[in-house]
């Protein structure tokens, strides 16, 4: 059982290792593409929308019907963007490091924010808001936000008060955030499939290989065991913890990032078991099938079963790796911790038993006389 169990955490820990590039890599072009400010932007303007609707605005739903009116969306895209440029680009959602001054470049600035919360929101709507004329006592949004300027009022509207949009965002702002971080996550995950398949095809990551050279080398599971406490020391620095483990550490930098994507690349380069396209198997059989080596050539259906199999393998890797980081890091623990247990029993065994075990056990007399007549 040792065996297989040494095969199952070696195999366990290259796929963590890959997994870990593939978060990396994943990490970098979520913070360039500014995933979570896109997302933030999106739930934003949604949360604008959904306010003017419910409260039935001429301009989002037609006041015959009741239903959505034709074309709303791109009609108000305008307001209701103005709406989140100015909240995304308040000061005091800013780092002062920054030194970055309101009223320049709105859109730019939003990019930069990728989280809000309730009482902050309200609290830039406050210091929008102006009183109502006529009426110093109530407050009203701002009229660029909830007014098109293009084919719809420009007028103040009397249902647009600070105190009905703040009880709104109180009401709708946790389904809003909670629907963005599903969209967030689902994207990401995507992202990770795309991802994992690029590192499977531009590395050549043939997981049914690399279980096979485990299973026949004891020396290359040791080889890849000599790593283990690199592998996990990298995926403390990208931020990959068990599935449900707390956030501890902060988000790595991109530098990190390019860092501990070249170790782990470096990690699989190492291990010597098959990634990559200069000793690959299936290059060799093709290269045979060509008989540009030595060895014997394989029949067309030799060589279509080979690549049936390859990539079904690449396939299997593709699998794997979208499971993502955080699952390896689960698995790979599981199974030392269930490694570091057989071990301990085996001890135990091997204490408790020696005695019996080096001991003959004695016969009966007609046993051994049959015996020594046998």
């Amino acid at each position: 059982m040792i065996p297989l169990l040494e095969t199952a955490l070696a195999f366990a820990m290259i796929m963590l290792t890959a997994s870990l590039f593939v978060s990396a890599v994943v990490q970098v072009i979520v913070n360039v593409g500014r995933y979570r400010s896109c997302v933030l932007i999106h739930m934003l303007r949604s949360l604008m929308h959904g306010f003017r609707a419910f409260h039935k605005d001429p301009d989002v739903v037609d006041p015959a019907t009741g239903l959505p009116a034709r074309g709303a969306l791109a009609r108000n895209e305008a307001c209701e963007m103005r709406f989140v440029h100015e909240v995304l680009s308040d000061p005091v959602l800013h780092a002062r490091s920054a030194k970055l001054a309101y009223g320049s470049a709105p859109e730019r600035l939003a990019g930069l924010v990728e989280y809000i919360d309730v009482e902050d929101l309200i609290s830039i709507a406050t210091g929008a808001s102006a009183p109502a004329e006529g009426d110093g006592r109530e407050l009203l949004l701002p009229s660029r936000w909830v007014s098109c300027g293009q084919g719809g009022s420009s007028a103040p509207k009397r249902y647009a008060t600070l105190e009905q949009f703040s009880t709104y965002v109180r009401r709708w702002f946790p389904t809003l955030e909670g629907t963005a971080s599903q969209t967030f996550k689902l994207r990401v995950r995507r992202l990770t499939l795309l991802v994992s398949m690029m590192v499977v095809i531009l590395f050549n990551f043939d997981g049914f290989q690399v279980l096979a050279r485990l299973h026949q080398s004891g020396a290359a599971r040791a080889q890849v065991a000599a790593h283990a406490d690199a592998v996990t020391t990298t995926a403390a620095r990208l931020g990959e913890r068990p599935a449900g483990a707390p956030d501890e550490l902060p988000d790595p930098t991109l530098e990190e990032l390019g860092i501990e994507m070249q170790k782990t690349a470096t990690l699989l380069d190492e291990a010597n078991l098959g990634v990559g396209w200069q000793e690959s198997w299936i290059v060799q059989r093709f290269r045979a099938y060509r008989h540009d080596v030595l060895a014997p050539p394989p029949t067309s259906l030799e060589l279509l079963q080979d690549t049936l199999f390859w990539l079904a393998g690449l396939a299997f890797s593709c699998g794997l790796l979208s499971l993502g980081a955080p699952f390896w890091v689960t698995t790979f623990a599981r199974l030392i911790q269930m490694r570091n247990e057989v071990q301990h029993r085996k001890r135990q065994e091997i204490a408790s038993g020696v005695k019996v075990a080096t001991t003959a056990l004695p016969l009966h007399a007609r046993e051994r006389a049959v015996a020594k007549l046998s």
